[in-house]
């Protein structure tokens, strides 16, 4: 994948190393599939297009995500995500916006999502979705500080360039539950180097599948464990299961385990009726390997009804509801 003295070179000096051990993660990253966020359960959007439209609401989810924190040229990811319902309708559009860096490598992913929600009973939906995505590679080798300058196994011209795909998924909702299989990019992609057309970059499939709980508590208590398994063509599957507690609608705390010895403490707060605001910190256990202090991950999550039509198609109610009670049925899951 690389020339052939490229490695020695690197582990010459410690600091081209460490950028060298992130790049070659990073490559890993994207031959495996997509990135990995802790707070997947808040917004699934950018996972399955078929999530577009569940929470009932005209929907914005901003993300900001820093691994390894003191480590240069650590991954980060930034995300904006919305979707919205269309007034009167069981159809739902959405559309992202993602960019991921790591060392000397960027990448760039705008999609744009459709989805139709079926009801199945009074309580339960299925929402059926297809995405269609521009990604943007950029591997930028030739900017690293090199031990020697103009070393020429760095100066090769990468296959920088943009890739089409496209994504299928399904959601299955209720007010307390929800079951959720998607694969976001469906077509492999591949970047070559144009000199000698070896391979340096693979996007490959990774399929999701999401699930969780609402257990009720009390009237003002729930207890929600949930999972997320990405199955990946190229690697063993790799798993997230956490457990959350909410109060009054206001807070939640939690924790999380992933299936490579990480663990997170979750914690959200509802800052009024549209907005609230999560935080994770994920840490390293058992004998995994530590790279800096830890990952942040940051997200403002924003719900307003106020720009749709109420719609009492995609509202979860009795068999029977009289038409002055209507606006007390559940919307969405918003809080889920």
């Amino acid at each position: 994948m690389w020339p052939g003295n490229c490695i020695y070179k690197v582990l010459m000096h410690s600091r081209q190393f460490c950028l060298f051990c992130v790049l070659l993660m990073s490559l890993n990253i994207f031959a495996q599939g997509d990135g990995i966020t802790t707070q997947y359960m808040n917004s699934q959007l950018m996972i399955n297009p078929a999530y577009a439209g569940v929470r009932n609401a005209f929907s914005v989810h901003l993300l900001a995500r820093q691994q390894w924190v003191g480590m240069e040229g650590a991954p980060a990811t930034y995300s904006i995500s919305m979707h919205t319902p269309l007034n009167d309708r069981m159809a739902s559009l959405g559309a992202s916006l993602l960019h991921y860096q790591s060392g000397p490598i960027n990448h760039s992913e705008f999609s744009a999502m459709y989805s139709y929600m079926l009801r199945i009973n009074h309580q339960l939906f299925l929402s059926l979705g297809l995405s269609a995505q521009c990604n943007y590679y950029h591997l930028g080798l030739s900017s690293l500080e090199l031990i020697e300058e103009n070393d020429p196994s760095f100066m090769h011209k990468f296959g920088n360039g943009v890739k089409p795909n496209f994504g299928v998924g399904v959601f299955l909702f209720s007010p307390h539950f929800y079951l959720g299989l998607s694969m976001p990019k469906v077509m492999n992609s591949r970047l070559k180097l144009k000199e000698n057309d070896a391979l340096v970059l693979e996007s490959v499939h990774t399929a999701y599948l999401t699930s969780g709980y609402a257990f009720s508590i009390n009237k003002s208590a729930y207890l929600k464990p949930s999972f997320v398994v990405r199955y990946r063509s190229q690697a063993s599957p790799l798993g997230d299961m956490n457990i959350q507690f909410m109060y009054k609608n206001i807070f939640w705390l939690g924790t999380s385990y992933r299936t490579n010895d990480t663990m997170a403490a979750l914690a959200n707060i509802q800052l009024g009726e549209a907005l609230s605001v999560c935080y994770s910190y994920d840490f390293a256990i058992g004998n995994s390997p530590r790279f800096g202090s830890g990952t942040h991950e940051v997200a403002l999550v924003f719900d307003s009804h106020k720009l749709i039509k109420r719609n009492r198609d995609r509202q979860f109610r009795r068999k029977k509801v009289a038409k002055k009670e209507e606006n007390k049925a559940l919307h969405s899951i918003r809080y889920f």
